[in-house]
Formats: C-alpha cells, sequence, structure tokens
C-alpha cells in the first residue's frame, strides 16, 4: 500500500461552515396542509371506531365461551 493511501481519511468530515439553501417557497401549500390535517383526523376516528368494534366483539366472544366452559363443565 502506498503512504499516500494511509494518510487520507476514510470518510470526509463536511465542511461545519457549509450552510444548505432554503427553498424559497414551502413544500405544501396552507390548503393542502389543512387537507393533510383533516384527512388525519379522519382516519384517526375510523382507527377508533375500529379498535372499538374489536374489543365489543372481543368482550362478547369471551363471554360466550366462559359461559359455554361453565356450561361443559357441570
Amino acid at each position: 500500500m502506498s503512504s499516500e493511501l494511509l494518510e487520507q481519511p476514510e470518510t470526509s468530515i463536511p465542511d461545519p461552515s457549509f450552510v444548505p439553501d432554503r427553498a424559497a417557497e414551502p413544500l405544501f401549500t396552507r390548503e393542502e396542509l389543512r387537507e393533510f390535517e383533516s384527512d388525519d383526523a379522519e382516519a384517526g376516528r375510523r382507527i377508533g371506531k375500529i379498535l372499538t368494534t374489536l374489543f365489543v366483539y372481543t368482550l362478547i366472544a369471551m363471554t360466550v365461551v366462559i359461559w359455554w366452559s361453565l356450561q361443559v363443565i357441570r
């Protein structure tokens, strides 16, 4: 190996004075952000309803299985 290759660092250290250019305009308009927010809220409500339905179904199924188990044991 050459000594030149050994003296070079494996990774380059970024220039600490480098400041990336800021975009002149935002990625999304205010209207798009409002739409994202309302879609997110709607998705949260739907997920909440799905989880509530599954929880109630599980409670009913567990109650039926417990009742059935008790009937079989007697």
